[in-house]
C-alpha cells in the first residue's frame, strides 16, 4: 500500500466513525420546561424524575438579572402557579429540602401581571 492509499483508507475510516457518531442517539439533557399565558399563570413540565418535590420561582423585571426567588417551595408536581399581579419575567428551579436550587433552571416566560 502506497502513502497515497494509506491516506484515502484513512480519510474513508474516520469518515466512517463521523458518520457512525452523527448517527447516534444522544441522551436528552435534563429540562424544564416553562410556559406562561402571558397574564401570570404559569405551568411546566419536566423530562426528567426529581427526587425533590419543590421548586424555586425567580422573578426579574429584565429577563437577564434574577435576585433570589420570589416565591420559593412552591410543590413541583402540581404543574401549575398563579403569579398574576407581578409583572416580569419568571423562571423556575427544583430545590432540595433546604431550598438551595437543583438546576436545571426553566427557560424564562413574562408576564404583563394582569
Amino acid at each position: 500500500m502506497t502513502a497515497g492509499q494509506r491516506r484515502a483508507w484513512l480519510a474513508l475510516e474516520e469518515q466512517k466513525r463521523r458518520r457512525a457518531r452523527a448517527a447516534a442517539p444522544a441522551a436528552p439533557s435534563p429540562a424544564i420546561l416553562l410556559a406562561s399565558d402571558g397574564h401570570g399563570h404559569l405551568t411546566w413540565t419536566l423530562n426528567f424524575t426529581s427526587p425533590y418535590d419543590q421548586i424555586n420561582i425567580y422573578q426579574s423585571a429584565d429577563g437577564v438579572t434574577w435576585g433570589t426567588n420570589a416565591f420559593d417551595g412552591w410543590d413541583l408536581h402540581s404543574g401549575a402557579r398563579d403569579c398574576s399581579g407581578a409583572p416580569g419575567y419568571f423562571r423556575i428551579c427544583v430545590c432540595d429540602d433546604n431550598g438551595v436550587d437543583v438546576p436545571p433552571y426553566s427557560n424564562a416566560v413574562y408576564s404583563d401581571g394582569l
